[in-house]
C-alpha cells in the first residue's frame, strides 16, 4: 500500500473519532463561536478589499463577471454555499459577491449573488402583491412604481452593483405583464378556485408553474438542486390554492403559507419521507455521546393537541402522512420551517373544528429568532466505548499501540508512518467502528448536530 494512502486512512479515522474534550457538551457552542468568527473575520477582509469609486464605474453584471474569472465553477459546491449562506443578511450577500481579494471562491461568490437575488425577488413578490390590491390597473401600476422608487432608493452602493441598470424598467415590465394577465383572467370570467390556484402560483413559484417532479429517486444530484415546492403534488397544489383564499379573506401573512408549503415539499421531495432516517435512531457527537432531537416545549404542546384528536386528522384534507412525518421529531424537528401553530389551526380548519388559535395569531409572520425556537438538542450521559487503536500519532510523532504490535502494525523507519496489513484485524476494527453494533446504523453523521 502506497505510504500517502496509509496517512489519509489515519486521518479519516482520527476526524471519524476525534480525541475526547474536556468538556464535551460546550463542544457544539465552542463550533458555533468559530464558525461565526471566522465568517465574521472574513467578510471584514472581503469588505475592505472593494473599492466603492469602482463599483459606480462598473455598472457590472456580477454574475457573467464571476463566471468568466472561472468557467469551470463546480455546481455542488455552488448549492453547499448557497445552503451555509441561507440565513445570512442581503449586506453580507453582497460583500461575499463582491469581493476582491479572494478572501471568498468564485463558488462561494455566485452561491451569494443568487442567494441575493432570491431574496430580492422576495422583496418585489410583496411589492406586487401590494399594488395588485387595487382593481384599476392604472393605480395598481403607479403604486407599483412608487413602491419599487423606494426600494431601489434603499439600495447601498454595494446593491447597486448586484444590479444592472435595467432593473427598474424589467422589474416594472414584468408586473405589467401580470396586470395583462389578470385582465385577461377578468374576460375569461374565471372562477375564485381559479383566481386563488393563480395566487399560490405566483407567491409559491415567481408566476410560472413548475411540472410536478418525484421524489422516488429520492436525493439526487438532480433533485438536490431543485426547490421542494417543485414536488408538490397537484393535490397539494390544489390545497395550498384553497389556503390561499381562505387566508387572503382572513388577511392572514402568506409567508406562513409559503413555510408550509416548503414543509409539505420537502416531504414528497424525499418520497414521502420514505427515504429519511430517524434522527433519534442512532447519531453520536464526535466525543462518542448519543444525540437526541426534541421539539420546543411550545411546538410540542401543540403538537399534542394536533395528535389528541383523530377526528382532526381523519376529517381534514392535509395528508396524514404529512401529519404524522411532521410530529415526528426525529424526521422533521431539524429540518422544519413552517409554524406548528400555523398547521394545527389549518387542520382544525380543513376538518370543520373550532380553531384553537384564531386568525389574529397569524396577521404578521413571526419567524424562529434562533436555533433554540427550532428544536432541543440532548446529548446522552453514556458514553461509546472506543477501541484502543493500533497507532498513536501526536506533533508528527506516530507510535504503534501494545494492540497495534498484536495486529503486527509497523511503522517506516524514519517516517513515523504505518504499514497496515491487510489481512491484520486493524482494518476490520476500522469498520466495525462505523456501525453502531447495538441499532445497526451508521454513527458517522455526528457533523450534523455538532
Amino acid at each position: 500500500m502506497d505510504i500517502p494512502d496509509i496517512k489519509r486512512s489515519l486521518l479519516n479515522a482520527r476526524k471519524a473519532f476525534p480525541q475526547p474534550q474536556s468538556d464535551p457538551k460546550k463542544s457544539k457552542d465552542i463550533e458555533i463561536h468559530a464558525s461565526v468568527s471566522s465568517l465574521s473575520s472574513k467578510l471584514s477582509k472581503a469588505k475592505s478589499s472593494i473599492d466603492i469609486s469602482k463599483l459606480s464605474q462598473q455598472n457590472l453584471s456580477l454574475h457573467k463577471e464571476i463566471l468568466s474569472s472561472n468557467a469551470k465553477i463546480n455546481s455542488d459546491e455552488v448549492a453547499t454555499a448557497k445552503w451555509e449562506f441561507e440565513h445570512l443578511s442581503k449586506s453580507k450577500l453582497e460583500t461575499i459577491a463582491l469581493d476582491t481579494s479572494n478572501t471568498f471562491s468564485s463558488s462561494e461568490r455566485v452561491a451569494a449573488y443568487e442567494r441575493w437575488h432570491t431574496l430580492d425577488q422576495q422583496n418585489l413578490s410583496n411589492l406586487k402583491r401590494d399594488s395588485l390590491k387595487y382593481e384599476s390597473n392604472v393605480t395598481a401600476l403607479a403604486s407599483f412604481e412608487e413602491l419599487l422608487s423606494s426600494h431601489t432608493n434603499s439600495f447601498s452602493f454595494f446593491s447597486k452593483a448586484m444590479v444592472s441598470d435595467e432593473y427598474s424598467s424589467q422589474a416594472t415590465s414584468q408586473f405589467e405583464s401580470i396586470l395583462d394577465a389578470r385582465d385577461l383572467e377578468k374576460s375569461k370570467n374565471i372562477s375564485r378556485s381559479e383566481h386563488y390556484y393563480e395566487t399560490m402560483v405566483m407567491d409559491i413559484f415567481g408566476g410560472t408553474e413548475s411540472e410536478i417532479l418525484s421524489g422516488t429517486d429520492g436525493m439526487s444530484l438532480s433533485n438536490l438542486m431543485r426547490s421542494s415546492y417543485e414536488f408538490l403534488t397537484q393535490g397539494d397544489r390544489e390545497l395550498l390554492a384553497n389556503i390561499y383564499e381562505y387566508a387572503d379573506n382572513n388577511n392572514i401573512d402568506f409567508k406562513y403559507i409559503r413555510q408550509f408549503a416548503s414543509d409539505l415539499g420537502g416531504y414528497r421531495m424525499h418520497d414521502d419521507g420514505k427515504i429519511l432516517n430517524n434522527f433519534n435512531n442512532g447519531h453520536f457527537n464526535g466525543e462518542g455521546y448519543q444525540l437526541a432531537v426534541s421539539f420546543t416545549d411550545k411546538d410540542q404542546a401543540t403538537i399534542n393537541n394536533i395528535l389528541d384528536s383523530q377526528k382532526k386528522l381523519s376529517s381534514s384534507d392535509i395528508d396524514e402522512g404529512f401529519i404524522s412525518f411532521m410530529t415526528e421529531p426525529g424526521l422533521s424537528a431539524l429540518s422544519h420551517r413552517g409554524s406548528y401553530q400555523f398547521l394545527q389551526h389549518m387542520i382544525e380548519i380543513k376538518a370543520r373544528i373550532e380553531p384553537s388559535l384564531s386568525t389574529e395569531n397569524f396577521k404578521v409572520f413571526e419567524g424562529f429568532s434562533g436555533v433554540d425556537d427550532r428544536y432541543v438538542i440532548t446529548t446522552s450521559d453514556k458514553r461509546l466505548i472506543r477501541p484502543e487503536p493500533d497507532v498513536i500519532c501526536k506533533n508528527g510523532t506516530c507510535e504503534v499501540t501494545e494492540k497495534g504490535l498484536k495486529n503486527n502494525v509497523t511503522l517506516e523507519e524514519n517516517k513515523g508512518n504505518p504499514i497496515l496489513d491487510l489481512k491484520s484485524n486493524s482494518i476490520s476494527s476500522l469498520l466495525e467502528l462505523r456501525v453502531n453494533n447495538t441499532t445497526e446504523n451508521n454513527i458517522l453523521f455526528q457533523w450534523l448536530a455538532d
